[in-house]
């Protein structure tokens, strides 16, 4: 743990060179009452979520934390639960300075991944590694890929391929469409929000939010309203 402290540490250090970042808030509800981890017992879950993007001088990174609190518990007999990742990825292009476009790909990124739950009697912990690329999609601002060979502590090492997206002003409205799929060989979860931009730092929307685990029952399938501040 202190040595993946001190990585972290590392990683963050060329964050004083960023030339672009975006950081929001957001309070989501939805009642979660499905048969998943994050599902609750009786009634729905309130989550605060804090994300945050920086692009710097040789790649990004995404971090973001969820708190959600159930109205009752949630399956685990818990009544809160803490989630967070960290996404840096360093350009293969900015690193070698050599120009890795072609096709449809922007560029090609070495790619990690921290994921912490403090949820469980133990918690759940998964360090990733592996490749990424921006990809030029019609009718999206951003559309990112990675690839990742996943150690966890719970189950097995696996990989993992994850999709982020966003489309701002949809049919050139204030409408926007921002979300993440994650897929491996044992589930499938994405997130997608709906937002509409009432200003230039709030939005109001509704958050889908799917989870899947191979061939179980284990199921979650909710509608979330909700709001996101924006600076």
């Amino acid at each position: 743990m202190k040595v993946m402290i001190k990585t972290l540490v590392m990683l963050l250090i060329p964050l004083y060179l960023h030339s672009f970042s975006t950081t929001n808030i957001q309070y989501l509800y939805g009642n979660f009452n499905g048969n998943s981890g994050f599902d609750t017992v009786n009634g729905g879950k309130s989550t605060v979520t804090l994300e945050h993007f920086t692009a710097y001088q040789y790649g990004d990174i995404f971090a973001f934390i969820d708190i959600g609190v159930a109205d009752d518990v949630f399956r685990s007999d818990k009544s809160s639960d803490i989630y967070f990742e960290i996404s840096p990825r360093f350009s293969f292009s900015k690193l070698v300075k050599k120009d890795f476009t072609f096709l449809f790909v922007k560029d090609i990124f070495i790619a990690f991944q921290y994921n912490r739950q403090v949820h469980t009697f133990e918690d759940y912990e998964a360090k990733l590694y592996g490749i990424g690329s921006d990809l030029k999609m019609k009718g999206f601002d951003i559309f990112g890929c990675n690839l990742y060979n996943k150690k966890q502590n719970f189950g097995d090492d696996t990989y993992q391929l994850s999709f982020n997206y966003t489309s701002n002003n949809i049919f050139n409205t204030k409408i926007t469409f921002d979300g993440f799929t994650d897929w491996t060989k044992g589930d499938l979860l994405s997130q997608n929000k709906l937002l509409y931009k009432l200003n230039s730092t709030i939005f109001v929307g509704t958050e889908w939010h799917y989870y899947k685990l191979k061939d179980t029952n284990t199921k979650s399938n909710v509608l979330q309203a909700i709001v996101m501040y924006k600076w």
